[in-house]
C-alpha cells in the first residue's frame, strides 16, 4: 500500500467528525469499522453488517475479537497493541491468509488494511475488511492445475509449455522437447519466444507466425498443423494447441502450449486418402458404366420391345411375323442380360439423356393448358387462351419441354388467388424462345428469390396448406439448363410472378427424326369448367418421367381407341392429376425426380377422391420383395419393364370391361423377401 499520511483530528473524534466519518463508510464498498483504543468497535458501514451476519447495534461497542475464530482471539489482542505503539498504515492479508468468523461460526479468508486514526488520544483505528473467498478459490485451482499441469506433461510423450505473457518468458518447458525436437528443454526455456518459431519449416514459418504464435502470445485459443525440421535435420509433422490460463479476476497471464507429433497419422492419412481416391475413381468408373448401362440399354430395349408386340400383333400370319419373333427374342436375351449385370449394383448416376429436335410450340402449349384446366377450374383460377405466333419452333427435348410447362402451370394455378388468371405466351427473340408463365397469385418477396431454386427450400410454403416437395422449380430449371436454356422470375409479394423460360430456337422439322406430336388430350378451348370426356371414353394416368416410355403406352393406346392418355412425369404432379381427372386406371414408375413412386402410392391410397382408383406399379425394380410390398400398400398389380403389350391390353380390357382373350400371359410372380 503506498505511504500516505493518515487522518489527524485534535482531540477524539467529536459528533460531527464521527457523523461526517459515518458517512465516508457507508459509501465504501468494502465492510469497514472504526476501533476505539479499548478494542471495541464504535463504528461500522452497513457493508459490515452484512459481510459477519450482525445487526449494526450488536457491532457497536462489541469487542473486535468477536469477529475473529477463538483461536486467533488471543493472539489478535496482542497485535493490536503492537501496532497501537507502531501506528502506521498497513495492509494485511496479502501474502498470508487472514480468517474471520460470521456470526454463525463460518469461517472466511479476508484481506485487512489498517489505518490510524490519530488524534491526541492514540489508539483510534479505521479497519478495512474485504472478502476474498472467490479469490484465493481461484488462486488454489490455479495452483492445483498447474500442478496436475506438470504431472501430466511430465509423463506424456509430447511437449508441454508454460508460456507467460507479459512480459513474454518460458516459465516451463517439459522433458519432451528434447525427444521431438532434438533439443533441451533449457535451451528452449532460456530462448527467447520470439524466436521460437525457429524450427518451423520454411515454408510453414509465415504462417505459423502470422497464425498460430500471434495468438499464443496474445492469450488466445489457437491450434496449428504444421512442419518443423529437428536440430539434426528431420522433417516432422506437429500439431501445436494453444491454451490461455485464467487467473483470479478474469485476466490471462500465461498460455499452456503442447505440441504432439503426428507424422505417423499424415503418413496413415495420405496413404488411405490415396487409396480412397483410387477405389473411388474405380468405384465411379464401374458406377458410370453401369448406370450408362442401365440408361442406355435398357431406355431403348423398352421402346425395341414395346413396339416389337405392337408389331408382332399387327405382322402375325404375315411373311414378316418370323423376323418380328427374332427381334423379340434377341431383345429379350439382351433384357435378361441387362437385369444380371444390374442385379451387381443399381446405382444412379444422376445422368439425364436429351433428345434435341426441331418443334412447333403451339402444340405443346395447347396439350398442356388442356391437361392442367380441370385443376385449374378446382381453384376457381382462370386459363387465359395461350397468345404466340404458331410458326414458332423449339430446338428442345420434347418430353422435358412439357414437364417444364406442367410444373410451371402448377404453380401458377397452386399459389394464385381464388378467382385468378393465368397467361401463357412465347415469343421469339433472335435464336432464343422466351416462353412466359405469368400468375395473379400472392408473389414472391424480392429477399427470397434467390432460394426459389433451391430443391426442397418451399420459402415457407411448408406451413400452409399448399401441397409439394420444393423440386419442381429447381427440376425445371435443371432441365432448362440441360437443354441449352435457362429459368428467371420476375415477382414481388402481392403482384404475382411472371416465370420466364428460354430456350434455342429451332431452324426447322426435320421429317425424319421429329414425332408426330400426340396430344395426352385432345386440343380444344380452355376454359374454367373441368374437362369433360366423351361418353364410353376410358382415361389412363401414366405417371413416368421417360419419353419412350411414354411414347410406348401412346402407341399402344391406338389399339385400344377408347382410351385416352393423361402424362405427369413428376409424382406430385401426378396426384394432382388423379385428383383432378379421377382416371380409370393409374400406370405408376417408381423412380420419379421428385418422390419415389411408392410415396404417390401412398398418397392417392390416403385420398377419399383417388383411394378407390386402380395403381398399376409399372417399373425395372422388380427386386425381391419390393413387389409384394406395393401390393400391400394397395397397388392393383406389379408389372415389370419392359412392358408386356398382351398384359397392359388385358389390363385395359378389364378395367373398361371389354372381353378379355384368354391367352393373356398371367401376373408375374411376386416374391417376399
Amino acid at each position: 500500500m503506498a505511504a500516505t499520511q493518515p487522518p489527524r483530528v485534535s482531540a477524539a473524534p467529536a459528533a460531527e467528525g464521527l457523523h461526517r466519518l459515518e458517512a465516508m463508510l457507508e459509501a465504501a464498498p468494502d465492510a469497514l469499522m472504526c476501533v476505539e483504543p479499548s478494542g471495541r468497535i464504535a463504528m461500522v458501514n452497513g457493508r459490515a453488517g452484512e459481510l459477519f451476519g450482525f445487526d449494526i447495534a450488536e457491532l457497536l461497542g462489541a469487542p473486535v475479537e468477536m469477529l475473529l475464530p477463538e483461536e486467533l482471539r488471543s493472539r489478535h489482542v496482542v497485535h493490536r497493541e503492537e501496532f497501537n505503539r507502531r501506528p502506521e498504515m498497513r495492509a494485511l492479508g496479502l501474502h498470508a491468509p487472514l480468517l474471520a468468523r460470521r456470526r454463525d461460526g463460518s469461517v472466511l479468508p479476508v484481506e485487512v488494511s489498517l489505518v490510524p486514526w490519530l488524534t491526541d488520544e492514540p489508539g483510534w483505528v479505521i479497519a478495512a475488511v474485504r472478502d476474498v473467498t472467490e479469490q484465493r478459490a481461484l488462486e488454489a485451482a490455479v495452483v492445483e492445475s498447474e500442478g496436475r499441469l506438470r504431472t501430466i506433461a511430465e509423463s506424456l510423450d509430447l511437449v508441454s509449455i508454460l508460456l507467460q505473457l507479459d512480459p513474454p518468458a518460458y516459465l516451463y518447458v517439459s522433458p519432451g522437447a528434447q525427444r521431438l525436437m532434438g533439443i533441451t528443454s533449457k535451451s528452449l526455456s532460456e530462448a527467447d519466444v520470439a524466436g521460437a518459431t525457429r524450427l518451423v519449416h520454411p515454408d510453414d514459418r509465415a504462417g505459423v507466425e502470422e497464425g498460430f504464435m500471434w495468438d499464443a502470445v496474445a492469450g488466445l485459443a489457437a491450434s496449428s498443423e504444421h512442419r518443423i525440421v529437428t536440430e539434426d535435420g528431420e522433417e516432422r509433422w506437429v500439431h501445436a494447441l494453444a491454451t490461455p490460463v485464467l487467473v483470479p479476476g478474469g485476466r490471462v497471464d500465461r498460455t499452456v502450449i503442447t505440441v504432439e507429433d503426428i507424422t505417423d497419422r499424415v503418413l496413415v492419412a495420405e496413404t488411405l486418402h490415396q487409396a480412397e481416391v483410387a477405389a473411388r475413381a474405380a468405384s465411379d468408373a464401374k458406377n458410370q458404366f453401369l448406370s450408362r448401362m442401365s440408361h442406355e440399354l435398357r431406355t431403348p430395349l423398352n421402346a425395341v420391345l414395346g413396339f416389337g408386340q405392337l408389331l408382332e400383333r399387327q405382322l402375325a400370319g404375315t411373311e414378316h411375323a418370323e423376323a418380328v419373333d427374332y427381334v423379340l427374342k434377341g431383345g429379350r436375351h439382351l433384357l435378361a442380360l441387362i437385369n444380371d449385370v444390374l442385379d451387381i449394383s443399381r446405382i444412379e448416376s444422376g445422368q439425364m439423356s436429351m433428345s434435341m429436335e426441331s418443334m412447333p410450340l403451339a402444340a405443346l402449349v395447347e396439350e398442356s393448358l388442356q391437361l392442367m384446366a380441370p385443376l385449374a377450374a378446382a381453384a376457381e383460377v382462370t386459363l387465359a387462351p395461350a397468345s404466340g405466333d404458331p410458326e414458332v419452333l423449339l430446338l428442345a427435348d420434347r418430353q422435358r419441354v412439357r414437364q417444364i410447362l406442367l410444373n410451371l402451370l402448377s404453380n401458377a394455378i397452386k399459389y394464385n388467388k381464388v378467382g385468378g388468371e393465368v397467361w401463357v405466351s412465347w415469343r421469339l427473340d433472335d435464336t432464343v424462345v422466351r416462353l412466359d408463365v405469368r400468375d395473379e397469385g400472392v408473389g414472391i418477396a424480392l429477399e427470397l428469390q434467390e432460394r426459389l431454386f433451391q430443391p426442397f427450400d418451399r420459402l415457407g410454403a411448408e406451413l400452409g396448406e399448399v401441397e409439394g416437395a420444393g423440386i419442381g422449380l429447381a427440376l425445371t430449371q435443371s432441365l432448362a439448363e440441360l437443354m441449352g436454356g435457362g429459368v428467371s422470375v420476375k415477382s414481388a409479394r402481392g403482384e404475382g410472378a411472371t416465370f420466364t423460360v428460354t430456350l434455342p430456337a429451332g431452324s426447322g422439322v426435320d421429317p425424319s427424326s421429329a414425332h408426330e406430336i400426340v396430344p395426352a388430350v385432345v386440343p380444344s378451348a380452355v376454359a374454367p369448367a373441368p374437362w369433360s370426356v366423351p361418353a364410353g371414353t376410358h382415361t389412363l394416368l401414366y405417371v413416368e418421367d421417360n419419353e419412350p416410355n411414354v411414347h410406348v403406352v401412346e402407341h399402344l393406346l391406338r389399339l385400344r381407341p377408347e382410351w385416352r392418355l393423361i402424362h405427369a412425369a413428376l409424382g406430385g404432379l401426378g396426384v394432382e392429376l388423379a385428383r383432378a381427372h379421377h382416371p380409370d386406371l393409374v400406370l405408376l414408375d417408381l423412380h420419379l425426380p421428385d418422390q419415389p413412386g411408392r410415396d404417390v402410392l401412398r398418397s392417392l391410397q390416403r385420398r377419399d377422391a383417388t383411394k378407390d382408383i386402380p395403381v398399376v406399379v409399372l417399373s425395372a425394380d422388380a427386386s425381391p420383395g419390393v413387389a409384394g410390398r406395393l401390393v400391400e400398400a394397395g397397388a392393383q398389380r406389379f408389372l415389370t419393364k419392359p412392358l408386356e403389350v398382351d398384359v397392359v391390353l388385358a389390363l385395359l380390357d378389364a378395367t373398361s370391361g371389354r372381353p378379355v382373350d384368354s391367352d393373356v400371359p398371367p401376373d408375374p410372380p411376386v416374391h417376399d423377401d
